[in-house]
């Protein structure tokens, strides 16, 4: 069964039909919303019923690749460019270094005493008015590239999210306050909104939303940040509407399709009460 499956239509479950999943989840004394939600997740129906044990994928990077590609009926040789466009917008958005990944040994970052990142040598030269050849004189450090944890093969990871949210580069950007907000563009081409708030002291609250449905709220300072507990992402899937459940799903599914528990169990380690 893939993740495309409705819940209005009959399911066979050893060799009896169910008029829905959400039936045949009652029956095995499950939570249906739990079960419909590992579905959309890409677990079969004998997983998420909890009749056959989760297989997790295999470690194997080139396997997690074709497998992938055949859960989201691409060719294989598209996975790739999902991910390059995907570092590629998370890049251009923290003004990082840009590179490709058979040049991670010699590319570099540069910063200067402020903390300040420059995506290349030609820029920090330009703006900082020096000479390639001065840079380290003129208190820059130069850095090889530092792989983040969105670039960890196939998944995204509740860290890169955050990271979109509270990189020290954000409080440079001159705009970062706008009324209208920033969006990026998830690999299912919805565009995750983030709109930020000043809350004075240098720090600042990040709004994460999708289709007008906030889903988390990050408290960003000097010192750390975490999410604020009463965020949709951390409710009971039983007490949300419709519209965001669909927010939430297709968050997921924006950043490369996983188990929803650890997903989920990933932010809460930045769970923070308000």
């Amino acid at each position: 069964m893939t993740s495309h499956v409705s819940n209005n239509k009959q399911v066979e479950v050893q060799g009896q039909v169910y008029d829905s999943l959400s039936a045949a989840a009652r029956t095995f004394g499950l939570n249906s919303d739990k079960v419909l939600e590992r579905v959309r997740c890409g677990w079969n129906i004998y997983e998420a019923l909890e009749i056959v044990e989760r297989k997790l994928p295999t470690m194997n990077y080139q396997d997690r690749i074709e497998q992938f590609a055949a859960q989201e009926k691409i060719k294989a040789g598209s996975v790739g460019k999902r991910l390059s466009l995907r570092r590629r917008r998370i890049r251009e958005w923290l003004d990082l270094p840009s590179h490709s990944p058979t040049r991670h040994s010699n590319a570099l970052m540069v910063t200067d005493s402020e903390g300040r990142t420059f995506s290349s040598l030609k820029k920090a030269s330009a703006e900082k008015g020096m000479h390639r050849s001065t840079l380290k004189s003129g208190c820059l450090k130069l850095l090889k590239v530092k792989k983040y944890a969105f670039e960890s093969e196939m998944s995204i990871s509740a860290e890169s999210i955050l990271l979109l949210c509270a990189h020290p580069n954000l409080r440079l950007k001159d705009n970062l306050f706008s009324s209208d907000g920033h969006y990026i563009l998830l690999d299912n081409q919805v565009r995750l909104h983030l709109f930020f708030r000043n809350t004075g002291d240098n720090e600042y609250i990040a709004f994460a939303s999708i289709e007008g449905v906030t889903l988390f709220n990050v408290n960003c300072a000097t010192n750390g940040y975490g999410i604020f507990s009463n965020s949709i992402l951390f409710r009971n899937a039983t007490s949300l509407k419709t519209h965001e459940k669909t927010a939430l799903h297709n968050l997921i599914r924006g950043c490369a399709k996983q188990n929803w528990e650890i997903f989920l169990g990933d932010f809460v380690k930045y769970k923070m009460q308000q």
